[in-house]
């Protein structure tokens, strides 16, 4: 991804093309994506009701299988919380398997305290770790009604925070609400991620000390690349991340110092965020922070699901 710097000037360069190699395993992976006969799998079905513990008060009649069940369900056909129940009551009689399905409200109010594993444990991570963040609307109005009726878009929004491999898989997802810097949500991203890394990215926003500390807190031999401001001076200690990529874009300027550095790998986690939008869309189902916190998880699960049946390799031609 082209850095900024280069803006003024960046219709003189020749937008590059590329080529699918390997379009008839993904054309597969894309159809894949839309067969919904996976989705009771043995497991599940055998976890669909807990066990007792013998513990005061009513038993919990569905175990959390079947609540992340419905909610992947919930998000990949994007259906409302009842098309969501009557759905699932179609599907376990088309496969004829004896089992009762939650009502509506009782997913809504599961999905509040619903535990949360960690992306990276069902994975086979990369050395990469690449963050970003972009925003989902909760409610407003849309671009046609401001444009015909020349009104306020007054939208409420959310800011998604993911993580990155090198491979588009989602190692870490955060939700939070838009007063919360990129920086500030660093932390909680490294906890999630339960395997180590070689390098952390990130854009200029992510510029700081913090950061820094928090990834080298988290993996002391990590290397950080982010890129420094233009006006970034070069600290009295002179031998740290920072003033390693101060001297070398004063040296060799900031294109060169994309290249060998490896910073151009950011854009996959662009990549990302396109494709969770055009998936799951930029707008969130439901309205509670609790709940679009578990949505926003829930999304990146079924996000790495999909990329595990295959993905595009491009080439430039």
């Amino acid at each position: 991804m082209p850095y900024k710097h280069s803006e003024e000037r960046r219709h003189k360069f020749e937008k590059p093309h590329y080529k699918v190699t390997n379009w008839p395993a993904y054309n597969a992976a894309l159809k894949w994506r839309g067969d919904f006969t996976m989705w009771f799998a043995e497991e599940a079905i055998a976890e669909w009701c807990p066990a007792k513990t013998g513990a005061r008060g009513r038993p919990t009649k569905y175990s959390n299988v079947v609540i992340e069940t419905a909610l992947f369900i919930r998000q990949v056909f994007h259906l409302a919380l009842r098309q969501t129940e009557g759905f699932m009551n179609s599907l376990a009689r088309a496969l004829k398997v004896e089992i009762s399905i939650p009502d509506f409200s009782r997913i809504s109010k599961r999905s509040i305290g619903l535990p949360r594993h960690a992306l990276s444990k069902a994975l086979d991570p990369g050395s990469l770790v690449i963050v970003d963040s972009t925003g989902l609307k909760v409610y407003g109005k849309d671009e046609w009604h401001q444009e015909k009726h020349d009104v306020p878009a007054r939208r409420t929004w959310r800011k998604l925070h993911l993580a990155i491999d090198e491979h588009h898989q989602v190692l870490a997802c955060e939700l939070t609400t838009p007063e919360v810097g990129d920086t500030t949500a660093v932390p909680d991203l490294l906890d999630q991620i339960t395997t180590p890394f070689e390098m952390f990215m990130g854009d200029g926003a992510y510029d700081g000390e913090p950061v820094a500390q928090a990834v080298l807190t988290r993996q002391p031999d990590a290397q950080v690349i982010i890129p420094p401001h233009k006006s970034a001076v070069r600290s009295d200690i002179g031998t740290t991340w920072r003033d390693q990529h101060i001297e070398t874009i004063a040296q060799k300027g900031r294109a060169t110092w994309q290249r060998i550095s490896g910073y151009n790998f950011r854009s996959y986690v662009e990549l990302a965020m396109q494709r969770y939008k055009r998936i799951f869309g930029n707008t969130m189902k439901a309205r509670a922070l609790a709940r679009q916190k578990t949505e926003a998880w829930i999304s990146a699960s079924a996000l790495n699901t999909m990329t595990s049946f295959g993905m595009p390799v491009s080439v430039k031609i």
